[in-house]
């Protein structure tokens, strides 16, 4: 089995971070610490960050560290997408929390009527939590969803074109 690889994100990327952790992707997301403290940190992750210095510090020291680039969401995946030969697909079985990265469970209307607006409740059977009993968000498909969705087909649509 091919491991899924596992990220480590700088502050200048957050919309990125949630992003692969929507995608099901391990992403650790360094929000205020300084460069030294990300690379005490990298070990067998990716780095990706746009900062220059810290680009050249972390291959001088052997990590693999990509910048994906400062265009719109849909070119950073592309380039990801390229440059470690995998492909993003949308599972929410398989997301992780795009607030703490931990995991999610799928959940029943019933197993989280507390937690949800009534629209949401209304309009959504199946809703997923997170695992972590420090954050236990509870997300569904609803516009983010279809945001996503649009995005990555996009993604494919100009894979194929190529």
């Amino acid at each position: 089995m091919v491991m899924k690889p596992r990220f480590i994100v700088d502050a200048m990327l957050s919309s990125l971070a949630r992003w692969l952790r929507f995608l099901g992707y391990d992403t650790l997301y360094c929000e205020t610490q300084s460069d030294n403290e990300i690379l005490e940190r990298v070990g067998d992750l990716i780095l990706l960050t746009r900062d220059k210095e810290l680009i050249l510090r972390a291959k001088n020291r052997g990590f693999h560290v990509l910048n994906p680039g400062s265009g719109s969401k849909k070119a950073m995946l592309e380039k990801l997408e390229q440059e470690l030969d995998i492909q993003f697909v949308a599972n929410p079985d398989r997301s992780r929390c795009p607030q703490c990265n931990s995991g999610l469970q799928r959940k029943s209307r019933n197993q989280v009527l507390d937690q949800v607006p009534l629209g949401s409740l209304r309009n959504h059977e199946t809703f997923w939590q997170c695992d972590n009993s420090d954050c236990l968000q509870v997300y569904w498909q609803g516009r983010h969803w279809t945001r996503i969705q649009n995005t990555l087909r996009q993604l494919r649509r100009q894979s194929a074109q190529e």
